[in-house]
């Protein structure tokens, strides 16, 4: 059973505090009997160019790490194509995965992201190191190794998330660096961070990594300026041959004016002769959006034999969202809109989450198990002010505002809107039967007690419940570098908020459960992997419904979300000088069952029946460091609207760059230059909906961005 009073700050600090004496008991030992540290793991690279290729990845709950033995669709981007793009933010990530794009991304403020055709989950989809993180943040990336991107439904990895699958974010670990890099744009957004780290003691048992960086964000929308403070440190402590300690804590401070998105004109019309550069709503007097995160997490990990290992763990990650913004919301046929005075300050969001687990191998008769169990208790809370949202004027989307006068109205009460509580126990076996086949056989069992409550304090919701969510897989190799797949999984999603316009607003519904059937292929060529998947995805339905004998709107829970897909990637090795990630997604997307005729027979709203990927590096035979870089992404035309009456066009991105290593004064130096959006394409990015409402986001127009890194 659950326990009446959680407190994860002190089960915390209970588990650090109870490995204290182990690890004195562990370096009393090391002393005596001079125990080295442990062995060094040397991994050699296959090609002279190997930037963008992954072997491994880092997720857990498949009895292997083998990108190509997984089978699950996971794509991996490395730190070296994030360092040839100038990735800051996951949003410059997700391009180079064809299944994702954006869900309400705006500039200056968090952002979310749809991946087969449903959007991912703030409270669970976002994981470090496998931990789950508040996803209201813009991750740093200068402290992350690299990015994994698992598509499909991920019980295993997350308790409770939705179909779209989660991101895990791997940070970079301690290694012998010493490393500045700065970077800028032609609109002067630049950055200076810093990669530091080495081993200390008589036997280098403790390693250490320490990134800091600072951004003057100088983004292509006028007044939406702002900067950006970030640190984090990772230490690995080997302790003995067995043991291990790894700590890690990330800090960051964000300050930018939110740029909020279009509307369609009188909900009919994608506007147009519009300028990307134009901050709508501006008012001098409104505030930037401040977030503030902390993300943090302590594993210790011990070997029992050769055959058997444990870890503990606990993790600790905190939002605060400080939002005064002037916001723009219902746009008219000529182009007006009205604008609202928002304030919402001290939006906090907190999850605390500890694991224990316990991984294996062993035979039974002919047959080999690699088995896998993990306890999981995960925290999340809520907390908000029942938020200001007054009218104070209107604007139009061809001029520049006026200042109007702010809202005199008063925040309503600070309140607890959200206490859930989760316990997950999984088990799965990898067992193979011969060379040729074995099968993935288990799944997570999970208590769920989640309380939501009105701004008042009364409760609104209670849920508990308990689900076995089950993730079945069967494996065939016929040659030693192809590997067919098919898998069955059921997953549990966190409920949606209604919109502040429903009857029940702010009201968070129940979990809604999904199910997914999945086929793939995976085939190793030489250097570069090709990966084919086609799934079936079904998930309970929650929208905005009309009730005709009241004429009154509810959120509720009705029918289902049917998705088909077929994804297609290449990445690796091509030749010795050739390296290429490429992807092709495409996808049929459907809502069933539900009251709404309006709303089925049709693509759901943003997600694009095709889209595709690609980025390449090529390194020059004939001048030795330098490389060129090129990227291309394309998008089919997507609806603006759930009703599918309204529809944004296809759009074609183009990039390209070079990169050139060389020696600086005797110290490895490279310098990057890209140009984005090539053409200086117009295009519409984002087309999704949020808390209700429909929302258009226009893409960056041409983009000149410089980098240099030095190593010292």
């Amino acid at each position: 059973m659950e326990p009446k009073h959680f407190k994860p700050h002190a089960l915390y600090q209970a588990i650090s505090f109870a490995l204290l004496p182990l690890c004195y008991a562990t370096i009393t030992h090391a002393n005596s009997e001079q125990i080295q540290q442990l062995a060094t793991i040397q991994v050699n690279a296959s090609s002279v160019d190997s930037r963008y290729a992954a072997q491994n990845v880092a997720i857990q709950g498949f009895g292997t790490q083998s990108l190509k033995e997984i089978p699950a669709s996971v794509s991996v981007v490395t730190s070296e194509r994030m360092a040839d793009q100038h990735a800051k933010l996951l949003t410059d990530v997700v391009k180079n995965d064809a299944a994702v794009g954006d869900a309400y991304a705006p500039i200056g403020y968090y952002p979310n992201f749809i991946t087969r055709g449903f959007s991912l989950d703030q409270g669970s989809s976002y994981l470090i190191n496998g931990h789950t993180v508040r996803g209201e943040q813009n991750v740093a990336l200068e402290n992350k190794d690299q990015i994994e991107i698992l598509k499909g439904i991920s019980a295993i990895q997350s308790n409770v998330s939705t179909p779209g699958g989660v991101v895990n974010y791997v940070t970079k670990r301690p290694k012998d660096i010493h490393n500045i890099t700065l970077d800028a744009d032609n609109y002067g957004d630049n950055t200076i961070s810093a990669d530091v780290g080495g081993f200390l003691g008589t036997q280098q048992q403790l390693g250490y990594r320490v990134n800091l960086a600072q951004q003057a964000i100088r983004p292509y929308v006028e007044h939406s300026n702002g900067q950006r403070s970030f640190g984090s440190v990772a230490l690995d402590w080997n302790i003995s041959e067995r043991s291990q300690l790894q700590f890690d804590l990330e800090s960051q401070r964000q300050q930018q004016r939110s740029v909020a998105g279009y509307e369609l004109l009188d909900g009919k019309t994608v506007p147009s002769d519009i300028n990307s550069d134009r901050l709508l709503g501006y008012q001098s007097w409104s505030k930037p959006v401040t977030m503030t995160s902390l993300n943090t997490s302590v594993k210790y990990n011990y070997k029992l034999n050769d055959d058997w290992a444990m870890s503990l763990s606990a993790a600790h990650s905190k939002v605060r969202i400080d939002d005064y913004s002037a916001f723009p919301y219902g746009f008219y046929a000529d182009g007006t809109y009205d604008i609202y005075d928002y304030q919402k300050p001290n939006d906090a969001r907190t999850t605390d989450e500890l694991n224990a687990n316990l991984t294996g191998y062993f035979q039974t008769g002919k047959l080999e198990h690699h088995l896998n169990m993990a306890l999981t208790q995960t925290q999340k809370n809520q907390k908000q002010y029942k938020s200001i949202n007054k009218w104070i004027g209107t604007g139009d989307i061809y001029t520049n505002t006026t200042d109007l006068s702010p809202s005199s109205a008063s925040l309503g009460p600070y309140y607890k809107s959200l206490d859930s509580q989760q316990t997950g126990m999984s088990v799965q076996d990898l067992i193979q039967w011969n060379t040729q086949w074995s099968t993935l056989m288990g799944g997570k069992w999970l208590h769920l007690n989640e309380k939501a409550y009105n701004a008042d304090g009364t409760e609104n919701r209670h849920t508990q419940m308990d689900k076995f969510l089950p993730q079945m897989a069967l494996m065939y190799r016929p040659w030693k570098n192809t590997h067919f797949y098919a898998s069955y999984a059921k997953g549990l999603a966190d409920g949606g908020q209604a919109p502040w316009y429903d009857e029940n607003a702010d009201e968070i519904l129940a979990p809604i459960e999904s199910i997914q059937y999945e086929l793939g292929l995976k085939q190793q060529i030489q250097n570069f992997l090709f990966t084919a998947a086609i799934f079936d995805l079904t998930q309970q339905n929650q929208y905005s419904w009309l009730n005709i004998q009241n004429n009154k709107q509810y959120f509720i829970q009705q029918g289902k979300q049917h998705n088909l897909g077929l994804e297609l990637s290449l990445s690796g090795d091509i030749t010795q000088n050739l390296a290429i990630t490429s992807s092709v997604a495409w996808t049929r997307s459907r809502l069933e069952g539900v009251d709404a005729a309006d709303l089925m027979n049709h693509q759901t709203q943003n997600t694009p029946k095709l889209r595709a990927a690609a980025h390449l590096s090529y390194a020059i035979p004939q001048m030795e460091g330098l490389r060129l870089l090129g990227g291309v992404q394309y998008s089919a035309r997507k609806y603006a609207n759930k009703t599918g009456s309204v529809s944004v066009p296809s759009y074609t991105i183009f990039d390209a760059g070079l990169a050139y290593t060389f020696k600086l004064y005797s110290h490895d130096s490279t310098l990057r230059f890209n140009v984005d959006n090539l053409l200086n394409k117009k295009y519409w990015r984002d087309a999704g909906g949020y808390l209700g409402d429909d929302y258009l986001f226009l893409g960056a127009p041409r983009t000149a961005k410089l980098s240099f890194s030095f190593n010292f």
